[in-house]
């Protein structure tokens, strides 16, 4: 019985324990780079390395189409935008240039608040490199 009771402490601490990562101003994520970066060449076995990250909007309400693109190095094999309640991956253009398009549909009262959004850019042998951004349900 104690064992169970230690594991969802441990369980629960590691629920409330901060999101690693790099925290980026919202404000800034809404400029875009001119000129875009370009995809930085590296070897396979290299740590990926996000360059840019640029969205259309760090509000969301209801109706919104939300639009993002991530600048990385050569060797990210996928991008994955993430928050506590959603996830999806970024489409790949091409080596090191990701973009999505999201439609933002009307959501319950509840779950109309702010989120720490994840994206995460991760090489073949699972190495990753992160950024945190706000993002808001109004």
């Amino acid at each position: 019985m104690r064992s169970r009771i230690f594991l969802a402490a441990v369980i629960g601490l590691a629920a409330c324990a901060p999101i690693a990562g790099t925290r980026v101003d919202p404000r800034t994520v809404e400029i875009e780079p001119h000129p875009w970066p370009s995809p930085q060449i590296a070897a396979g076995a290299a740590p990926p390395r996000i360059l840019a990250l640029w969205m259309n909007h760090t509000a969301l309400p209801s109706g919104t189409d939300w639009r993002g693109r991530i600048v990385t190095t050569t060797n990210v094999a996928s991008v994955e935008v993430r928050t506590e309640s959603f996830s999806f991956v970024a489409d790949r253009t091409r080596y090191g240039d990701f973009s999505f398009e999201q439609h933002v549909l009307d959501m319950v009262p509840q779950y109309k608040r702010s989120y720490a959004l994840q994206v995460i850019a991760r090489n073949a042998a699972g190495d990753r490199d992160e950024r945190l951004v706000e993002i808001s349900f109004p």
